[in-house]
């Protein structure tokens, strides 16, 4: 605004000087016009500087202007203000050429006689050619004039600039410093601070300006919320699969897995992640599946039995379009236990079939035997009919097993545990296999201290195990050979142990005794079921204890197991009653 000022009062101050010397010219050609006439007869009578210098004086004194008449050849015949005789001939001043061309001469020039600036207008005197009659003004006039003008445009620009300062500031004001608390929240937001607001501006446009920038930034807040609302779903989701799950970038290099993953693939994500899905699968099956599904854009899906770990895995590999890129996608799936289990029903089922085959062959092979005679023979009848009833008792035995551990499999079975000695409840179970281990020619120890805690057991069910294991030492003890049964308190449990001098196990067998129907090559010959073994580690692990064995071939095994011990709080203290025994009462034969 100052510099349209500025330019508007130099403009101004220009135009107004030029308008004042056009109408002062004009002005002066008129007086002009008025000396020529004046000046005429006596110019025409042939009058020189005697006759027209008085007279160029006197009209000069009356217009209060310098009056100079000019002869024909350029000689000065009179002058108002000066000694015509003294002055320089005039004939190529350009007024005087312009009057005798034009009619009229305007110049401005400073004055050689008088050295000042001076307005000149000449006309041409009628009657004498080539005569002029001059007129001239000095121009300090015009300039005071013109100054008065700048100097007053000068004021008014002063004025309005401050004028137009002041308001300028208040809009400023009104507007920068919303504009400056705007700039700020920008900053704020373009931080990560989602939080920041501004109070909107009371003008209009900015007012508007805050408050679009309030809603979005509550977009923002709302946007983020629901992303960070999905990516936390994401990552609980993938950290609670099962399954693994492998990102790749569309190079194969790792992006992200989840937990799953890391467990299978035996890797860490820090150790994976940005590097190639190969060196962290460390697998060239798994790297070629999710190749050809990056290069063909289809899915492929394979069994990959992958060597690390020894694992079975159902591998789904895919590429995925995400985001404006190309992602691959791996799902892993460990199937090692399922194929495991399907391996063991197999098993299961025929070992149930060949359990029952061979007791239902003899059923029928006797039943025919006494359908086709035999039963005439009351020696004969009364041998296969005895003989049938052992099988019967024999399917019988087995199918209660078989219910028993489906029970005990399913948690269907319900315990009742009570605060036991273990010198009362151990020895009464080996008590009761001790004449079949006489028969078999074994001895049989109870080593089992005084002063054990008291245990919460169910007394039957631990009963139970303890005849299966005994029983199963018995058979795989040689004549001469010995059964020992002892207790300890080890980690806050009590250990029972039965230990024997038998066949013993082999070590790769060791890890499969306690499954059902499992009978170690020794033990093929042996009669029995195959399911004492499994319905014990299940009860003993119903009671919160676990079961395990050791042994070597022709080193006998010892098969253990843990109960947990009475709380303080069962009313039962130490079974420090003397009921505890360290001695064989039937020492063998």
């Amino acid at each position: 605004m100052v510099a349209v000022l500025a330019a508007l009062g130099i403009y101004l101050a220009s135009g107004a000087r030029q308008l004042y010397v056009d109408r002062l010219a004009d002005q002066l050609a008129a007086q002009a016009q008025l000396v020529a006439a004046a000046a005429a007869p006596s110019l025409a009578a042939g009058g020189g500087v005697a006759e027209i210098d008085p007279l160029v004086k006197r009209l000069g004194a009356q217009i209060d202007a310098r009056v100079t008449v000019i002869a024909p050849d350029g000689t000065v015949l009179g002058d108002s203000v000066a000694d015509p005789r003294a002055m320089e001939n005039h004939a190529d001043r350009p007024e005087v050429v312009a009057a005798r061309t034009a009619g009229v001469g305007k110049t401005q020039r400073r004055s050689g006689t008088l050295d000042t600036a001076f307005l000149y207008v000449a006309v041409p005197i009628m009657g004498t050619p080539d005569a002029a009659a001059r007129v001239a003004l000095p121009l300090d006039e015009v300039n005071a004039a013109v100054r008065r003008i700048q100097r007053d445009v000068g004021a008014a620009a002063a004025i309005a600039a401050a004028l137009a300062a002041v308001v300028a500031v208040l809009i400023a004001a009104r507007i920068t410093e919303p504009l400056d608390a705007l700039r700020r929240q920008v900053r704020a937001v373009a931080a990560g601070s989602l939080d920041a607001a501004v109070r909107p501006a009371p003008t209009r446009e900015l007012g508007d300006v805050g408050r679009a920038f309030n809603a979005m930034t509550a977009d923002l807040r709302r946007l983020a919320a629901e992303q960070r609302r999905t990516r936390d779903r994401l990552e609980a989701t993938l950290a609670n699969l099962n399954d693994g799950v492998v990102i790749t970038d569309e190079t194969g290099a790792v992006v992200r897995l989840n937990g799953a993953a890391e467990r299978i693939l035996g890797v860490m994500s820090e150790a994976a992640v940005g590097r190639p899905f190969i060196v962290a699968s460390r697998d060239h099956d798994l790297a070629d599946l999710l190749q050809e599904a990056l290069a063909t854009g289809e899915p492929r899906a394979a069994t990959v039995a992958y060597t690390h770990g020894r694992r079975v895995l159902e591998v789904s590999a895919r590429s995925v379009r995400s985001g404006g890129e190309r992602i691959g996608l791996v799902v892993l799936r460990d199937v090692t236990e399922l194929r495991r289990l399907e391996g063991v029903r197999r098993e299961f089922v025929a070992n149930v079939s060949h359990e029952l085959r061979t007791p239902l062959a003899s059923i029928k092979a006797l039943a025919e035997t006494l359908q086709a005679g035999a039963r005439d023979d009351p020696a004969v009848a009364d041998e296969f009919l005895g003989r049938i009833t052992g099988e019967v008792d024999y399917l019988t035995a087995l199918v209660d097993e078989l219910l028993d551990l489906a029970r005990l499999e399913a948690g269907r079975i319900t315990l009742r545990p009570e605060v036991c000695d273990p010198a009362d409840v151990l020895p009464r179970a080996v008590e009761r296999l001790r004449p079949q281990a006489e028969r078999a020619g074994l001895a049989l120890r109870v080593e089992i201290p005084s002063g054990l805690p008291a245990v919460r057991v169910d007394r039957a069910r631990i009963e139970q195990v303890m005849l299966n294991l005994v029983h199963n030492a018995v058979k795989f003890t040689p004549v001469g050979g010995e059964i020992v049964t002892g207790a300890a308190v080890t980690e806050g449990m009590l250990r029972v142990s039965v230990r024997d001098t038998g066949v013993g196990i082999a070590a790769e067998e060791l890890p499969r005794v306690f499954e059902r129907f499992y009978k170690t090559d020794k033990a093929r010959r042996s009669v029995g079921t195959g399911l004492g073994l499994a319905i014990a580690k299940h009860i003993v692990q119903a009671h919160g204890g676990a079961i395990s064995a050791e042994s070597a071939p022709g080193q006998g095994a010892t098969f253990s197991f843990t109960v947990p011990l009475a709380a303080p709080t069962d009313g039962a203290g130490a079974a420090a009653n003397g009921k505890g025994t360290s001695t064989d009462p039937h020492p063998p034969a």
